[in-house]
Parts: C-alpha cells; sequence; structure tokens
C-alpha cells in the first residue's frame, strides 16, 4: 500500500535520523535526504565517516568500516526506528542499515506500516 507523507514530514525524519547518529559519532551527515516509495522510506546520508574510518578506506580496510558500521547501526536501531515512528505516525516494521564506504553514504531503509499510529 502506498503511504503518502508531506514533504515537511521527511526532512523532519532526514533531519532526526541524522542527529540521533550524531549524538553516537560526535558529528552527523554532511547532507541528507529521505524518500518515500510506496511503504518504503529510505534515508540518504553523504559525508557520514569520520577521518579514522577515511583512513581506514585508503588503507583497504572497508571491511572494518562496514563492519563497525553496521554493528553499531544494529546496537541503535531501536532509538532509531522509534525515532522514524514518532515523526512518521507509522510504525517501523523492519528495518536495514547499508554502508557504501567508497563514496561515503549511509542508507537506512525503514519499511513502514501501512496503518497510522494509533
Amino acid at each position: 500500500m502506498a503511504l503518502d507523507l508531506p514533504g515537511r514530514t521527511l526532512a523532519e525524519v532526514a533531519d532526526g535520523v541524522v542527529g540521533l547518529l550524531a549524538r553516537f559519532y560526535g558529528r552527523g551527515a554532511e547532507e541528507a535526504k529521505a524518500f518515500l516509495n510506496d511503504d518504503l522510506l529510505v534515508v540518504v546520508m553523504r559525508g557520514t565517516f569520520l577521518e579514522f574510518e577515511h583512513e581506514l578506506i585508503a588503507r583497504g580496510r572497508d571491511d572494518v568500516v562496514r563492519e563497525v558500521r553496521l554493528i553499531w547501526q544494529g546496537e541503535l536501531a531501536e532509538e532509531i526506528t522509534a525515532k522514524v515512528a514518532a515523526i512518521t505516525g507509522h510504525q517501523v516494521r523492519d528495518y536495514h542499515s547499508q554502508v557504501l564506504t567508497k563514496a561515503d553514504v549511509t542508507i537506512e531503509l525503514f519499511l513502514l506500516a501501512a496503518e497510522p499510529n494509533g
């Protein structure tokens, strides 16, 4: 079922996710944008890596950056999904994070429930 969220809500989701991650990483993304396709909410964040992560990537250790980022995103899953649910008014049915090390992009995927929260 296709959901419809206003642009200001999508911007609030992007800002909320960036703010939450900034609290734990010490800084947020350089830019972020949220997109909605049917019930799939996608937050694309660019410029997310810290200096030591850039150095690890340059030394060919992007596997370490990816592993640590995905472990940490898993630890934050409850907080991130609660934030998205509060902003959108829809429960998050499932959540996944992906890290694109060569592009310095982090993608957060949220599958939203069709019915709004009661």
